[in-house]
């Protein structure tokens, strides 16, 4: 089972490669720009590969409402090393999908640190997931606040219920 995760994180990032790629219509540059932490090729890398990890946890579990990334913040150096933040509105948090999110990070962040060798070899993480529930959300408790927000806005990167 973890060769399949290791192949869909290896397929998650060649796709958010092609797809930076594709929006700055630099084929070829991609790599090369992202290790320059060039910001406009950080932030098509990011969004996609912040859709894919969307796509993976809703298909794994379906308690996955909602993923949303969280925009940097001004002061934030958009770079390799810097880790993708990810709001997970759940229905039910569970121990299984916390298992589920350990393996994906481990996986991700081997083939990340291969990928962007040798700025990101000190990472130990690459994923910062927050999970928010209903009362989370309707509270505006933690990170949920940035979802609907009007300052530092949360974006959908995928939904159950639309995609």
């Amino acid at each position: 089972m973890y060769t399949k995760l290791v192949d869909r994180v290896a397929d998650m990032l060649e796709d958010s490669l092609r797809y930076s790629e594709k929006k700055l219509g630099k084929a070829g540059a991609i790599m090369e720009l992202l290790k320059k932490n060039d910001a406009n090729a950080h932030s098509y890398f990011r969004y996609w590969l912040a859709k894919q990890v969307g796509i993976y946890l809703g298909e794994t579990s379906e308690h996955v409402l909602e993923v949303f990334i969280y925009p940097e913040m001004l002061v934030e150096e958009i770079s390799a090393t810097l880790p993708l933040t990810l709001i997970v509105y759940v229905e039910v948090y569970t121990a299984a999908l916390e298992s589920i999110v350990d393996a994906l990070q481990n996986a991700l962040l081997a083939e990340y640190q291969t990928m962007f060798s040798p700025s990101a070899d000190g990472l130990s993480f690459i994923l910062n997931i927050y999970f928010v529930d209903k009362d989370d959300f309707l509270r505006r408790k933690g990170l949920s606040a940035a979802i609907g927000s009007l300052h530092t806005p949360a974006i959908r990167v995928w939904n159950r219920f639309s995609d």
